[in-house]
């Protein structure tokens, strides 16, 4: 066998610190104390928490702009992922496709989009003012009369699916090392709604207040799909749900049900 076919190993142990294919943990010897797993955690979370605080910025609302600086920030992020998978070894089976793959992730997506249409209906009933912070977000995507929001709807699944890549793939791995699976699911969860937080007031309204949706959301979406990063210990199920999901809240958008 090859370097090179060593490295893509399905089968093969992980590297020393590295994270296997079932999921188990090798020894850390990174070498730094564990400081390069926060390194690439806490660096990932401040540059996605600028793209989205430039995103979410009101002067961008309907704007091409927000697909460019999203999907911008994400594929370089995820090329950085790729690269980091494949120099553990890890990248032929976080990706790979298996049978009931696609099942499994378009499932999740329609409980997920069901518990969003359910958990609305509570948090926002009919003729609350709340229903201005699920408005606000649907306009800051743009006209969803326009045809572009067919565009939009595409863009937000490619997106969504480079998230995965970037926060189950590389921090929730990373921090695996670190602190073990468990705590890292948790972390990583947090992680990715911070990135969120400034659509508290960039979104928020001048009566209902500010807007915790997306927040609550990133970090609800974050659990589910870092759970199932974890229990298949492979990537591809979680990366189809939220593709799936985030695609059906903008196809579908939720106020009009």
């Amino acid at each position: 066998m090859t370097d090179a076919q060593s490295r893509e190993s399905v089968a093969g142990s992980p590297p020393a610190g590295g994270v296997s294919d079932n999921g188990t943990l090798g020894n850390n010897n990174d070498g730094n104390g564990g400081y390069t797993h926060w390194m690439i955690a806490l660096g990932v979370t401040a540059l996605a928490m600028v793209a989205q605080r430039a995103v979410f910025s009101p002067a961008r609302a309907g704007q091409r702009s927000i697909v460019v600086i999203a999907g911008g920030c994400y594929a370089l992020l995820a090329l950085a992922a790729v690269w980091w998978l494949r120099g553990r070894g890890q990248l032929t089976r976080a990706l790979a496709p298996q049978r009931g793959d696609m099942t499994i992730g378009a499932l999740t997506a329609g409980v997920m989009y069901m518990a969003g249409f359910v958990g609305g209906g509570v948090l926002m009933p009919s003729g609350s003012p709340r229903n201005a912070w699920l408005m606000r977000i649907y306009l800051h995507l743009g006209d969803p009369r326009a045809r572009s929001v067919l565009l939009v709807g595409l863009a937000v699944l490619v997106i969504a699916a480079l998230e995965e890549v970037v926060w189950r793939g590389l921090v929730q791995r990373a921090l695996a090392e670190q602190l073990g699976a468990g705590r890292a699911l948790l972390v990583t969860s947090v992680l990715y709604a911070l990135t969120h937080v400034t659509t508290l007031w960039q979104l928020g309204d001048p009566t209902a207040g500010y807007n915790p949706l997306l927040v609550s959301a990133a970090l609800g979406g974050g659990l589910v799909w870092g759970a199932m990063a974890w229990r298949f210990g492979r990537l591809l199920p979680a990366v189809i749900a939220h593709a799936l999901f985030s695609w059906a809240v903008v196809a579908f958008p939720l106020w009009r049900l």
